[in-house]
C-alpha cells in the first residue's frame, strides 16, 4: 500500500510478482516442485504475465544441488497482445555457509527461451541469497542476468520470511530491478512467495 501511494515519487515502473511453489515429490536425494507465478505491471494491479511449470532438484551430497526445469507462460507484449512462451533451464545451487541461524547460498542457471514471433535466446543468471533458519526472520538476495549482449539486469531484494505451521513458508518483500539501458526503466516490485510441501502427506 505504501509503494502504491508513493508510485508517482518513483523513477521507474511499479510491479508485483506473486509466486507459488509446491513440493509434490521428495526423496533423500531428489525432489519435484510444481511452480506458478502471476505478474502485474505497467498499470499496477493489471495481469501482465502468468506461468506454470515444474522444477527437479538432485542433491549431490554436500557439494550442491543440480536443478532442471520447464516453464510455460503467457505474457502480454507492448501491443497488449498475449503470446505463449516456453523456457527450459538447468544449473546448480551451492551452499556457501550454514550455521548460527543463517544460510548463504549461491545459484547459477542457464535458460533458453522460445516465444511466438520472437527469436530464440539464452540467458544466464547468478544469485547470492542470505536467509535465516529461524521461524521468522529477514532475507536478502542479489541476482545478476546476462544475455548475448552482456549485462542485462541486476535484481536486489529483501524482505521477511516466515515458516508457519508444518512445511509452509511465506515471504513478502521488495525487489529493485536495475535493467540495462534500452531494455526499460528500473522496476520497483512487491514480491510474495508461498511455499508448500505436500510430499509427506
Amino acid at each position: 500500500m505504501l509503494l502504491l501511494a508513493c508510485e508517482r515519487g518513483f523513477a521507474g515502473e511499479l510491479w508485483s510478482w506473486h509466486t507459488f511453489d509446491v513440493t509434490a515429490v521428495k526423496t533423500s536425494g531428489a525432489e519435484v516442485i510444481l511452480h506458478g507465478r502471476l505478474r502485474t505491471g505497467r498499470s499496477f494491479g493489471t495481469l501482465q504475465q502468468g506461468r506454470a511449470g515444474a522444477v527437479a532438484k538432485f542433491r549431490l551430497n554436500k557439494t550442491g544441488t543440480l536443478i532442471g526445469g520447464y516453464y510455460y507462460g503467457k505474457e502480454e507484449d507492448s501491443a497488449e497482445d498475449w503470446r505463449n512462451s516456453h523456457r527450459v533451464f538447468g544449473g546448480m545451487e551451492v551452499p556457501i555457509y550454514r550455521g548460527r541461524g543463517v544460510v548463504v547460498e549461491t545459484r547459477g542457471l542457464v535458460e533458453r527461451f522460445f516465444a511466438e514471433e520472437r527469436p530464440q535466446y539464452s540467458r544466464y543468471r547468478h544469485r547470492v541469497r542470505v536467509q535465516t533458519t529461524r521461524r521468522i526472520g529477514p532475507y536478502v538476495s542479489s541476482e545478476w542476468f546476462f544475455d548475448a549482449d552482456g549485462y542485462l539486469s541486476g535484481r536486489y531484494s529483501g524482505g521477511l520470511r516466515w515458516r508457519s505451521v508444518g512445511s509452509r513458508v511465506v515471504e513478502i518483500g521488495y525487489l529493485y530491478d536495475a535493467r540495462r539501458a534500452g531494455i526499460g526503466e528500473p522496476r520497483h516490485v512487491i514480491v510474495t512467495q508461498l511455499t508448500f510441501d505436500f510430499s509427506r502427506r
